[in-house]
C-alpha cells in the first residue's frame, strides 16, 4: 500500500460516507493508519497485515476495518461488533475526501448556525453549528443536547454544503442546500438512519447549559450505589470508600466517542488531582449486552485509556436504566452524563451532555465550570 493520503468510503444502502486517512510506515513493513477529520488526527497504531488483508482495529471501540489490499486500493468491510453490524468499505490512494462539481462560486458562510432537526415534528430538536470556512473547504462541529458530533470536514459546492465525520464508531454526513437566507438538508447518522434539518445564521444561537438542565435541591438526594454496578451484581460498589470525598460519577459507554472524549479529559484531570479529596466512579452501559461482554469491554477500555479510577458495569445501553440509581432523574439526556456528589454523598450537580474538544470555547467553558464546582465542593 502506497504511503500518503487515501480516501475511504463507508457504504450505506443509499449513500457513501467519505473519510480521509493517511498510511505511513514508521516502524517497518506494518502500516500505521491516521484518520483525519479537520484538525483531528486519530492514530490507529494497532493495524496489522494478515495474508492479503489489512486489519485496522478502531480502538477503543469494538469496531474494525478489514480489507484486502493492493498498492492503490482497499476493498472490505467496516464491522461494528458492539452492534453486530457490518457494511462495505472501500478506499483509493490519492483521491480527495470530496470533489467540487458545481461551476458556480460559493458565497461565504457565517460561522454560527441555529439548526432545527426534524422541524415541525414530535422529534424536533435543536443544534448549534460552529463552522470555519477556508476557501471552498469547511470545518467544524454541531452541538446538540445529546453532545456534539465531533469533527466535520467537507466542502461548499455552489449552493450546497457537504460535510462528513468518521470517528471510528460512527460515520456521519451533514448535507444541504442554501435556499435564500436559510439552509435545508439531511443529517445521515447510520445505514438507513437520517433526518431532515433546516438552519439559519444566528450569532446568538445557544442550547440549554448542560449544568442547568437538572436541578437538585441541596442535601436532599443520594444515589443508590447498589444499582450503579448492577450489571456486575448488587453491592459491587462500596459507598463507604467515597466518604469524605467529592465524587464524580460518569455514566458512559465504551461504544460512545463523546464518552471517550470525556474519559480522556477525566483521566488527565484526575492524574493532576491525585491526593486531593476527590474520586471518580465510571459506570458503563453497553450495547450488545451480556455480563461477560460488558466486563471484557471495560477491561479493554481501562487498558487502552490507562484509566486510574474506579469502573463498574452499569448494565444494558438504556438512558432510562442509567438514571435508575438517581431518584431525581427518570432518564438521562445523553451518554456521557456526569453526576457530582459532595463530601457528604449528596448529589449536587449534573452535567447532562458533553461539549467536547471539537467545540473549542464551549469545551473551555465546560472545563472552567467543572473545576469551579469541584473547588466549591472541596471547600465545604
Amino acid at each position: 500500500m502506497k504511503p500518503g493520503q487515501w480516501r475511504g468510503d463507508i457504504h450505506y444502502k443509499d449513500v457513501k460516507i467519505p473519510l480521509t486517512f493517511e498510511i505511513g510506515y514508521p516502524n517497518g513493513e506494518v502500516p500505521e493508519v491516521t484518520i483525519i477529520n479537520g484538525s483531528e488526527r486519530r492514530v490507529e497504531s494497532n493495524a496489522r497485515l494478515l495474508g492479503d488483508s489489512l486489519i485496522i482495529p478502531l480502538d477503543p471501540f469494538d469496531v474494525e476495518i478489514r480489507a484486502s489490499y493492493t498498492a492503490m486500493n482497499l476493498e472490505g468491510v467496516y464491522r461494528k461488533y458492539y452492534r453486530n453490524l457490518s457494511m462495505p468499505f472501500s478506499a483509493s490512494y490519492g483521491k480527495p475526501r470530496m470533489t467540487k462539481r458545481s461551476v458556480k462560486s460559493s458565497a461565504p458562510i457565517q460561522n454560527k448556525w441555529s439548526i432545527t432537526f426534524s422541524p415541525k415534528s414530535s422529534n424536533e430538536s435543536k443544534g448549534v453549528g460552529l463552522f470555519r470556512q477556508m476557501g471552498s473547504k469547511v470545518f467544524g462541529t454541531i452541538m446538540t443536547q445529546v453532545s456534539d458530533y465531533r469533527y466535520f470536514e467537507g466542502i461548499l459546492d455552489g449552493d450546497s454544503i457537504k460535510l462528513s465525520c468518521f470517528d471510528g464508531a460512527h460515520a456521519f454526513a451533514f448535507v444541504g442546500k442554501r435556499e435564500g437566507t436559510e439552509w435545508r438538508g439531511q443529517m445521515i447518522y447510520d445505514n438507513g438512519s437520517e433526518e431532515p434539518w433546516e438552519a439559519s445564521y444566528n450569532e446568538e444561537a445557544a442550547l440549554i447549559d448542560p449544568f442547568e438542565m437538572v436541578e437538585i435541591e441541596p442535601k436532599t438526594q443520594k444515589p443508590y450505589f447498589d444499582l450503579l454496578g448492577a450489571g456486575q451484581g448488587r453491592n459491587v460498589v462500596d459507598a463507604s470508600s467515597y466518604e469524605g470525598k467529592v465524587l464524580i460519577i460518569q455514566l458512559f459507554g465504551t461504544w460512545c466517542p463523546n464518552s471517550h472524549d470525556q474519559t480522556q479529559y477525566l483521566v488527565d484531570w484526575y492524574n493532576e488531582k491525585k491526593g486531593e479529596e476527590v474520586a471518580i466512579l465510571a459506570s458503563s452501559y453497553e450495547a450488545n449486552y451480556s455480563k461477560e461482554y460488558g466486563l471484557q469491554r471495560l477491561e479493554e477500555y481501562r487498558k487502552i485509556n490507562r484509566i486510574p479510577y474506579d469502573m463498574v458495569l452499569g448494565g444494558r445501553l438504556s438512558k432510562t436504566g442509567a438514571a435508575t440509581p438517581f431518584p431525581f432523574m427518570k432518564r438521562i439526556e445523553a451518554f456521557p452524563t456526569l453526576v457530582i456528589l459532595d463530601k457528604e454523598g449528596y448529589a449536587r450537580y449534573v452535567n447532562s451532555y458533553f461539549n467536547g474538544p471539537a467545540t473549542g470555547d464551549y469545551f473551555k467553558a465546560f472545563d472552567q465550570r467543572f473545576n469551579e464546582i469541584i473547588d466549591e465542593l472541596l471547600a465545604e
